[in-house]
């Protein structure tokens, strides 16, 4: 599963990394319209705002400064100008947004993805690129378009690529591709007539920079269940939901665990605030650690778990400039090099 969906990413950013048009572009799809594009049955569905995440300090930081480091396939050009310059895309306007969703379950090695991405682009040139780099692998026609298979080094892995419209692209697993090409002719039904899972997505508010939805929690996360002084009872967990947005300068969202269990609901809740307490202790020496768990409050109901958090961004530059450090500073020490012995040598 985890190696699919880092495949399913990695076609995503070979995707940013190509000329875009310069001719007026199709409309952008916002996340409603883009739903009606999944196929019905997904376990899990995600919409993500791609220009207001692009918008973000430390993004805008990894495209300005930290170029090379930063972003995959990067050495093909020495900064971000230049990629602009060359590309014609500017990845803070040119993306719109993504949604992606999961068919299967987290337990099933099978599952299978699908992303619908908006964005302008030029199909000949995108497709010239992919074929260059390698990418594409094979072609096949189905429903009137070309399913591009994707190179892949997992075989067991289909992975396919379709042009949708000149504001859209499919990528991912065969099966969910071919589904969503059937949506486009108007044959098949799509997520918006799945009810156990519409039920969780339509009261998250679509206009978040990101929501997710997972209707069902896996059996093996259901089962656990820790002692000692905080148990907690996950067994009536049946979904999860998450929002996030950026407004004035500030990070804030929830995360939400639908549960009807209103005992097992608070112990978690209380396991939770107590962590929380825990974690306090250290905020005198850690001065960011306590404005972090500042930011977060933990409650329960009868029927769910809540977590919300709210972080200035000034706040997320700190913990991102400290993680850095940290990461820094854990790295081994370079070692000298050892003298060559040859070049040293000389004979008595």
């Amino acid at each position: 599963m985890k190696k699919k969906m880092l495949a399913l990413c990695l076609v995503l950013v070979v995707m940013l990394l190509v000329p875009a048009c310069k001719k007026k572009a199709a409309a952008a799809l916002n996340s409603e319209a883009m739903l009606a594009m999944v196929p019905e049955g997904p376990m899990m569905v995600m919409a993500f705002d791609f220009q207001r995440f692009a918008a973000l300090n430390f993004f805008d930081k990894a495209l300005k400064e930290d170029w090379q480091k930063n972003v995959k396939g990067a050495k093909d050009f020495k900064d971000y100008q230049e990629f602009v310059q060359k590309t014609g895309i500017d990845l803070q306007k040119d993306v719109y947004a993504v949604v992606g969703a999961v068919y299967g379950s987290f337990d099933d090695k099978d599952s299978q993805a699908l992303a619908v991405v908006s964005l302008k682009y030029d199909e000949a040139k995108l497709l010239s690129v992919l074929k260059e780099k390698g990418v594409i692998t094979a072609e096949e026609s189905y429903g009137g378009r070309t399913l591009y298979t994707l190179k892949n080094e997992d075989a067991s892995k289909d992975m396919r690529l379709v042009f949708l419209s000149k504001a859209s692209i499919l990528a991912g697993s065969h099966l969910p591709v071919k589904q969503a090409v059937d949506l486009a002719a108007k044959k098949g039904k799509n997520v918006l007539q799945t009810p156990a899972l519409m039920k969780y997505v339509d009261p998250l508010d679509k206009k978040n920079m990101f929501w997710l939805a997972v209707g069902s929690i896996p059996g093996k996360v259901k089962e656990q269940t820790s002692g000692g002084m905080m148990p907690v009872d996950l067994s009536k967990a049946e979904a999860f939901t998450a929002v996030a947005d950026f407004k004035n300068k500030t990070l804030s969202g929830e995360l939400r665990l639908i549960s009807q269990n209103e005992a097992g609901n608070k112990q978690i809740a209380d396991m939770l605030n107590g962590l929380k307490a825990l974690g306090a202790m250290g905020a005198a020496k850690e001065p960011e650690l306590g404005e972090l768990l500042n930011g977060i409050q933990l409650s329960s109901a009868a029927d769910h778990v809540k977590l919300t958090f709210s972080m200035s961004e000034a706040l997320l530059d700190k913990l991102g400039t400290k993680a850095k450090d940290k990461a820094q500073s854990m790295k081994p020490p370079v070692l000298p090099s050892e003298p060559d012995m040859e070049e040293g040598y000389t004979s008595d």
